[in-house]
């Protein structure tokens, strides 16, 4: 007897691969910026958002390597996007919102709306955590 499913034949191991790709991919972003080759690491995390744009480590990253080269407006405007493009609703990039907040107060801006929205998302995932790592973040840039 044949049972239906909601994936096709070999979907699940399709997705193990993408997620075992992405997680290459990230850890080779994560690797070339440690040693400061900005530019690969750039180019890396470019990738890995093309292939998980959901996935907060790529806007992250991007916009770590626009910060090292003194480029915070970009950054500043990946974090954004970061904010509005990854995660889900039961997981939001709560750390997109705070490395948001980090580069508004280091070009001297108000960070608070960003704080409080990062406040708002850890919040919502229930991430005990991630609630600590907000706080910590509210009382360094006040």
């Amino acid at each position: 007897m044949l049972v239906a499913t909601s994936h096709p034949v070999g979907s699940r191991d399709r997705a193990g691969s993408k997620d075992r790709a992405v997680e290459a991919i990230y850890a080779a972003g994560h690797w070339l910026l440690c040693r400061e080759r900005i530019a690969d690491a750039a180019e890396v995390f470019r990738v890995m958002l093309k292939v998980a744009p959901r996935d907060e480590r790529a806007w992250l990253g991007l916009g770590e390597c626009h910060e090292r080269i003194a480029q915070p407006f970009i950054a500043l405007e990946l974090y954004g996007a970061g904010t509005v493009v990854a995660g889900a609703p039961e997981a939001p990039p709560v750390r997109c919102f705070l490395a948001r907040a980090r580069a508004l107060f280091k070009v001297g801006r108000d960070a608070e709306g960003a704080l409080d929205a990062a406040d708002a998302a850890a919040e919502r995932t229930g991430d005990d955590e991630l609630i600590a790592l907000v706080r910590r973040e509210r009382s360094r840039l006040s």
